[in-house]
């Protein structure tokens, strides 16, 4: 309340200028808000870019953006601040992932754009029942088919979901990193190398929740289990990574070490300064259960698996956005763990790539765009609101 008191009252003494641009993710510095700064700092130069951020350590942004572009000119601002509340004010144009001030409501003289973290496959926004979705005045799709749902899940016409593809996807074509780089191992020494990307069950911030069936999701994470796996990848000379969502209750902690089997998480990222999109092309195959990551994988055209050992469960809690959602998920589903082994024999040892023409049907439905991302929305954002 106080914030958005203090906000109406600054906005009575700051006008928006069109050269500022702000923009806010979570985690700080991530996903398609840091794609979208990239690209304005290599190609844009004429603008003045702010960030808002949380975590008040400046160093680790500095050096994840000095990966990514030479250009110094941004600066770094603590969200809750006067400093944050003023930039928030002076900004024409205003990025974010999940929302920013959501209470405040949107000044005509600015241009708010939600840029989210994702093409769903699983319920958002309104479709999820949720009471506090962000307001914008803009969002972004991949196709006409995202259109029209991220339309429904932000309460936004259609003519204002711009089909631009995501930002983020612009890094997914870039080799300059690979996967092992979190771990401290040489990509050259491995044969293989596999992303697990699984979701949340239960969550321990923003949005706190538990879909799905913890137990049952929880069997491809026991530790037994995860010592066949580990011993499976080392005889095929295989590494796979493991990549906890920000916000699972669990941690890399939790789990033991293993020789071709790692834990990690956003800190990993953050202390190699590496975004997570860069390191994917190097990547032979995904794993992953609901996360919106398979959607942007599809546009590599690599093998990926489904775990969905509570796919029943998953979808009488959290639901999705498909009436019949594995028509859109182009891969095998693997529902027991006695399945898994398998299936990576099958496609990294005998070749086997039985969902390839899947793949290739549901990306055309799903990516309309497949390149130049970040420069489709500037071109509908900044031409459009000048």
């Amino acid at each position: 309340m106080i914030v958005t008191k203090l906000i109406k009252l600054l906005r009575l003494f700051i006008k928006p200028q069109k050269n500022y641009v702000l923009y806010h993710s979570f985690p700080d510095f991530s996903d398609n808000s840091f794609s979208l700064f990239c690209y304005m700092l290599n190609n844009q130069p004429k603008f003045k870019n702010v960030w808002l951020v949380n975590d008040t350590d400046k160093a680790k942004f500095y050096k994840l953006t000095s990966r990514y572009s030479t250009s110094k000119k941004y600066k770094v601002v603590k969200k809750k601040s006067i400093k944050g509340f003023y930039y928030f004010c002076k900004s024409k144009y205003i990025f974010h992932t999940h929302g920013i001030f959501n209470n405040v409501t949107l000044s005509k003289n600015q241009v708010n754009v939600n840029l989210w973290h994702g093409m769903p496959l699983k319920n958002i926004g309104h479709l999820d029942g949720n009471k506090s979705v962000p307001t914008s005045n803009y969002s972004i799709a991949s196709s006409p088919l995202f259109q029209k749902i991220m339309a429904q899940a932000f309460s936004l016409s259609q003519e204002k979901v711009l089909v631009s593809g995501q930002p983020r996807n612009d890094l997914l074509f870039d080799d300059k990193y690979n996967l092992l780089d979190l771990v401290d191992k040489d990509i050259n020494n491995f044969s293989h190398t596999i992303l697990w990307m699984p979701t949340y069950r239960k969550s321990k911030v923003g949005d706190i929740r538990i879909d799905g069936e913890l137990k049952k999701f929880n069997d491809f994470l026991d530790e037994t289990y995860l010592k066949d796996l580990n011993d499976y990848l080392n005889s095929i000379n295989a590494v796979c990574v493991v990549k906890l969502h920000p916000m699972d209750y669990m941690d890399v902690n939790h789990f033991k070490n293993f020789s071709n089997l790692f834990f990690i998480n956003n800190d990993n990222f953050e202390q190699k300064g590496i975004s997570l999109y860069s390191v994917l092309k190097r990547t032979d195959l995904l794993l992953t259960d609901f996360s919106s990551i398979y959607i942007d994988y599809l546009l590599l055209d690599k093998p990926m698996a489904f775990l969905v050992s509570d796919f029943k469960q998953y979808s009488n809690s959290r639901g999705f956005v498909f009436d019949k959602p594995v028509e859109f998920m182009p891969g095998k589903m693997i529902d027991e763990t006695i399945a898994l082994i398998p299936f990576l024999e099958d496609v990294l040892i005998n070749k086997i790539d039985e969902f390839s023409s899947e793949r290739k049907k549901v990306n055309n439905v799903f990516h309309e765009i497949k390149s130049d991302f970040s420069e489709k929305i500037f071109q509908q954002i900044f031409h459009k609101n000048v």
